[in-house]
């Protein structure tokens, strides 16, 4: 009896360790942190226990390690990528918002693109100006307008900028919009799927959530990602509209600029930004759309891989520097 379970055992045992070690060679399943070399499987559904400000620990040494490169750098008394902040201000100051492509991942520190921008501020317009990077790592646009609503209006911005790029949807998808806020400084996400700590650990349940029954890698059927990305539409447009009402009440001058990742220069049709533009359009609120910039300094489909990390995908040095070039323009257009 014990040989014949042993042997029923090993029949479905060694099958599935062969099958989900090939996968495993093979890497497309992989998540983020384990294609970058950075860790294990992280689930996006941990909400962390930092609440309502999403930025690092101030002065706390944050370390980026991958397999393309590595930074190393200290928070500083916001908890961001930026020398220390002084209330007082000796001449006009832009706050820069978004996620890692803001905070600089995958570039040297003097690379950010906040930075660049504001050398080619001062370099070409007004010698004062300063340029604050108030981007994290897996931030969102909703992050954001809190952390300049609670935390960024006493450094008296004459400027804010957002940035916005294709993470912000999937983190909306995860996440949710302003109902991820709840109270006593809490937060609370969208409810993992019942079999994530299966997919966590096997490759082959990858494979059949995937490939069998249809999840994306936000969790989503088809059915599911047509409705969740009209409602991240429409709560993106919102926050934008509580940006400009913010700004308006401290009478600040707001902008967005939205750039494609790498998958989206080479796969234009799949860089679906339209429906924000044309509501920042509608609603008058100042924009730039950073892949026709692109297109006219010469990056598409067949060399994009000059601007950004193959494996990673975040921006190399170059790529930052056309992002801060496309934002110089679109402060110079806006005469701020």
């Amino acid at each position: 009896m014990k040989k014949n379970l042993l042997l029923l055992f090993l029949s479905f045992a060694i099958p599935y360790v062969l099958v989900e070690t090939a996968f495993r060679i093979n890497g497309k399943y992989m998540s983020y942190n384990e294609r970058t070399e950075s860790g294990s499987y992280v689930s996006p559904f941990d909400t962390g226990d930092d609440g309502w400000i999403f930025t690092y620990r101030p002065f706390a040494k944050i370390e980026d390690i991958k397999s393309e490169f590595a930074t190393s750098w200290i928070a500083n008394n916001e908890g961001l990528h930026d020398k220390n902040i002084p209330i007082n201000k000796t001449g006009r100051r832009i706050l820069v918002f978004g996620d890692s492509f803001t905070e600089g991942a995958g570039a040297p520190n003097d690379s950010a693109y906040p930075r660049i921008l504001e050398n080619l501020l001062r370099a070409n317009c007004d010698s004062a100006m300063e340029v604050i990077n108030c981007g994290t790592s897996s931030s969102d646009i909703f992050f954001e307008y809190y952390l300049l609503k609670l935390k960024m209006l006493k450094y008296q911005p004459d400027f804010v900028l957002v940035t916005i790029n294709s993470s912000d949807y999937y983190d909306f998808i995860i996440r949710g919009g302003f109902k991820r806020f709840a109270d006593n400084n809490q937060l609370k996400y969208r409810s993992a799927p019942w079999f994530e700590p299966l997919y966590a650990h096997s490759y082959l349940v990858r494979r059949i959530v995937h490939d069998v029954y249809g999840y994306d890698y936000a969790f989503l059927q088809p059915d599911e990602r047509t409705l969740v990305l009209g409602q991240a539409e429409k709560e993106m447009a919102a926050v934008i509209d509580s940006f400009q009402y913010l700004c308006n009440a401290y009478k600040i001058k707001l902008g967005f600029i939205f750039h494609p990742i790498q998958a989206e220069i080479m796969f234009s049709e799949s860089y679906q930004r339209d429906k924000l533009m044309k509501h920042c359009k509608d609603s008058e609120i100042a924009f730039a759309d950073e892949l026709p910039f692109l297109n006219r300094h010469g990056i598409d489909r067949s060399n994009c891989q000059k601007i950004s990390w193959p494996v990673d995908g975040h921006f190399n040095s170059k790529g930052y520097e056309l992002l801060a070039q496309c934002a110089y323009e679109f402060i110079k257009k806006q005469n701020w």
